[in-house]
């Protein structure tokens, strides 16, 4: 069963989470994501300049979205709070679960998943600029 096919109020917070989420999943899957899958050619040393002028128009784009996403995240928590609170309430542990691991993994995106999306367009940048 998927969380938000749960009942009572744990669906309804499921519900509007599952909502909430899905255009913050879609910024960090057009943004965050692809910057960080040039780390591996960044260190290696092969990053190409039509990747690293990519790379560096999103790194504009990530960087100007970054609070928001942030404040997102802040926004996420307080309905995570809410998902445990009532899936505890109605023993719908799953829903518990997952909100936990859900604010486990927002946490890993701000210490360090974004800070290295942005380490990545910001060294993309600067390799686009030198080999113009």
């Amino acid at each position: 069963m998927g969380v938000q096919n749960l009942s009572g109020k744990t669906g309804s917070v499921a519900e509007k989470l599952a909502k909430d989420l899905k255009a913050h999943i879609d910024k960090e899957e057009s943004l965050a994501l692809p910057l960080l899958g040039i780390l591996r050619d960044l260190v290696n040393g092969k990053l190409t300049h039509a990747s690293a002028r990519r790379a560096s128009s999103l790194y504009v784009k990530f960087e100007n979205e970054y609070p928001g996403m942030l404040h997102g995240h802040k926004e996420l928590y307080k309905v995570l709070e809410r998902l445990k609170k009532v899936g505890a309430e109605e023993g719908h542990l799953t829903a518990v679960r997952f909100a936990e691991a859900l604010e486990k993994h927002s946490q890993e995106e701000e210490e360090v998943l974004y800070p290295a999306a942005i380490l990545a367009g910001r060294t993309a940048a600067k390799q686009a600029k030198t080999r113009s």
